[in-house]
């Protein structure tokens, strides 16, 4: 039945209930010790006697807190690459949106010293590219962590650049078509 221990088998089997073991299907088991007294043919209240005289389930606490810290901290670096990624696409989103509205008031402002008795773009579609150019504008900055509300837009070092150039197309077009009616821009 039983039979005496040597110190070897002693430290697997304390190594085992303190960090357990994998099984056949690769997943880490904790057992009892219960489970490793019948597992390595000990008697059981040998088994208990060294687990309380050396401290076995505060070590295994111990281990078992330093693993949660562990896969705590993977899981945050594993969430904060992720967030990298999704804020550069998002940039990237934005910065495309932002050429492509750029690229139409270019276009509307050709089409319009081209042919200025066609009327240009109409108020509905600059608004609608002025939303466009202002949600990736948001969008933008809160991939770079800034405020989601802007007060006030202005041009300085903290305004991209594509958006500048967006805004001065805008400015633009409203000159021209200002002046093509004999209006006066406010």
């Amino acid at each position: 039945m039983a039979k005496r221990v040597s110190e070897e088998i002693r430290a697997v089997i304390r190594e085992e209930f303190v960090h357990g073991f994998q099984d056949d299907s690769g997943t880490r088991q904790f057992p009892t010790l219960q489970f490793l007294a019948k597992r390595h043919d000990v008697v059981q209240s040998s088994l208990y006697r060294w687990a309380s005289k050396e401290n076995w389930q505060r070590q295994k606490d111990h281990y078992h807190s330093k693993l949660e810290q562990e896969l705590e901290q993977e899981r945050i670096k594993s969430l904060v690459e992720e967030n990298k990624r999704l804020d550069s696409n998002s940039i990237r989103i934005a910065q495309a949106m932002l050429n492509r509205v750029g690229t139409r008031l270019r276009q509307a402002m050709e089409d319009e010293q081209r042919d200025p008795t066609k009327g240009g773009m109409s108020a509905g579609e600059l608004r609608e590219l002025s939303n466009v150019a202002a949600n990736a504008q948001k969008v933008g900055k809160l991939a770079l962590g800034e405020a989601q509300e802007i007060s006030k837009v202005a041009a300085d070092v903290t305004t991209p650049e594509s958006f500048q150039r967006v805004m001065e197309t805008l400015d633009e077009l409203a000159e021209s078509r200002a002046s093509r009616h004999g209006h006066t821009l406010q």
